[in-house]
């Protein structure tokens, strides 16, 4: 067996037991036998170093790196096809268990059938997690502790892997991922409102919070993102909490990114990979899911920076040129690639969306798009539409979760005897949407651009009922179609606690409408209006 990597200072005998762990065979069902584990945990412990294995499918072990404390070169792969059916299992000695984004580009790079990482302090086990290639952009991930790892049986999992089971959001073999949020904040008034935002965000991609950190904006750092107190406060907060990512609610440079991930030993995402996350959990359609995957292609570039661990998780040693750097190179060019093939892609089902909506206006029917901020209660609208108007609805009611709709709908509805209109429900806005996803979308939001009227949407009962009508606003003015004629449906007022707060919401909004559509208000008073407007 290959031995590589920084073997200095460590003695020949010790290397030959590592050398020894060859002649041990892993089981098919198993990740790693649990002889060679806990040798490598003995070693990793005495040398303070990362180790990094190859086991074939058939049970090798066929080469082993060792690294520093804090990231190890891997080993060399001779044959480009060979890594398919390699899992590299590697471990961390300061006892964080969960794999980094370089661990996952490391694994697609390299297109290894799995990468795994084990966390040891002072000699023990304390968790384990691997992650799989698997037809989706985002890899299969695990998580197992001490009770579940030895029971796990690898070939199965590998087996669902294949038949295209994958997740989107990490989840232990116990329950949920479990995440901390931090912000900068504006003002010092404490309200909190952007984690409140945020923690709906984490929910709706199907995470626990269990913390939450703020600093006002004026005391960030451009490099960590966080003061240094609140930095070393936040490292402490995850050890206390046991949290396995951080959530950020902006977007990270990638300075911020590698920074913060340096200094808490954890995943880090921002407020852009959140919101891809959960659209990539939401496309159902072709179209939804070239949009999602072209937006995430964009936001990840930018990460490959070739600096620091990168190259080492990539296959060259820190500072190394050729291997790294070659190997660097051509993940950057395949990522490009795909990006020009999905755009081009993309140009078609513009194409297609063009011809369908060519189609439609010469059926002379009046366009009606329907906007708001997320959760707002827009398919409720529709849903509610097609029934009044007594069409069989077949709109499935949105789930009370941000972006619980995300391909678009248009729906034909005779709302009474003299106006049918065309309606369309497309995907909600919100703060700091990311620019890659409303350029991503554009095909969908073609669908407001081309709307002869736009339908408002405001939950009322929020409370930045406004600033949420402010955002949606913006976003329209970005797509040029803040000028057309717009009716504001101020909807949830059976909810909202105070009649005055009501009454000065909407005499801020162009043609307000109140009524709750939970409750079954009339839609009458909407299409009088929309007739008005259209006619």
């Amino acid at each position: 067996m290959d031995i590589s990597g920084d073997l200095s200072g460590i003695r020949a005998s010790q290397i030959q037991e590592l050398k020894n762990l060859s002649e041990i065979n892993t089981e098919r069902s198993e990740l790693i036998h649990e002889e060679i584990l806990a040798e490598l945990m003995r070693l990793t412990e005495l040398w303070n170093r990362e180790i990094a294995v190859y086991i074939t499918r058939p049970g090798t072990l066929i080469a082993a790196s060792v690294g520093r404390h804090a990231t190890v070169a891997l080993p060399p792969i001779k044959g480009r096809s060979q890594g398919k059916h390699l899992r590299c299992i590697h471990t961390h000695p300061n006892g964080e268990f969960r794999l980094s984004p370089l661990d996952l580009s490391a694994l697609a790079s390299l297109e290894l059938e799995s990468m795994a990482s084990i966390g040891v302090r002072d000699g023990n086990f304390t968790g384990l997690q691997i992650a799989y290639r698997s037809g989706e952009s985002d890899p299969f991930i695990v998580n197992l502790d001490s009770d579940h790892w030895k029971t796990f049986d690898y070939r199965d999992s590998l087996s669902n892997v294949s038949q295209g089971l994958s997740l989107t959001i990490t989840k232990t073999a116990s329950g949920k991922e479990r995440a901390f949020l931090i912000a900068l904040e504006d003002s010092d008034q404490g309200s909190n409102e952007d984690l409140t935002e945020l923690r709906e965000l984490a929910r709706s991609a199907g995470v626990d919070v269990v913390g939450q950190l703020a600093q006002l904006r004026r005391y960030g750092q451009s490099r960590s993102y966080l003061g240094s107190g609140k930095l070393e406060e936040l490292s402490h907060r995850l050890q206390e909490t046991e949290a396995n990512v951080v959530i950020c609610d902006d977007e990270l440079s990638t300075t911020q990114l590698r920074t913060l991930e340096t200094e808490t030993g954890v995943k880090v995402l921002d407020r852009t990979g959140l919101i891809l996350d959960i659209f990539a959990q939401r496309a159902q359609s072709r179209e939804g899911k070239l949009q999602v995957e072209l937006a995430q292609l964009k936001h990840l570039l930018p990460y490959l920076t070739g600096q620091g661990q990168a190259l080492s998780r990539l296959g060259g040693g820190v500072g190394s040129r050729g291997p790294g750097e070659t190997k660097l190179e051509l993940d950057r060019r395949r990522m490009r690639d795909r990006i020009n093939q999905l755009e081009k892609e993309l140009k078609l089902v513009l194409q297609h969306r063009e011809v369908q909506r060519r189609q439609r206006t010469k059926s002379g029917l009046p366009t009606i798009a329907l906007v708001g901020y997320t959760n707002a209660g827009k398919t409720t609208f529709m849903k509610a539409a097609m029934e009044q108007a007594g069409s069989q609805s077949d709109i499935p009611i949105g789930e009370n979760k941000l972006f619980a709709t995300l391909d678009p709908i248009v729906r034909s509805i005779r709302v009474n005897s003299s106006l049918e209109v065309l309606l369309s429900d497309t995907v909600g806005f919100i703060r700091k949407l990311p620019t890659q996803l409303l350029r991503a979308f554009l095909a969908t939001l073609e669908e407001v651009q081309q709307a002869d009227v736009l339908l408002h949407i405001v939950d009322a009962s929020h409370p930045q009922a406004f600033q949420h009508a402010e955002t949606v606003h913006e976003v329209l003015t970005q797509l040029k179609s803040n000028d057309k004629p717009t009716i504001t449906l101020l909807n949830k007022v059976d909810l909202v606690m105070d009649e005055v707060d009501l009454n000065i919401l909407a005499q801020q909004l162009p043609h307000p409408i109140q009524l709750s559509l939970k409750r079954g208000d009339s839609l009458k008073p909407v299409w009088k209006l929309m007739s008005s407007l259209v006619t």
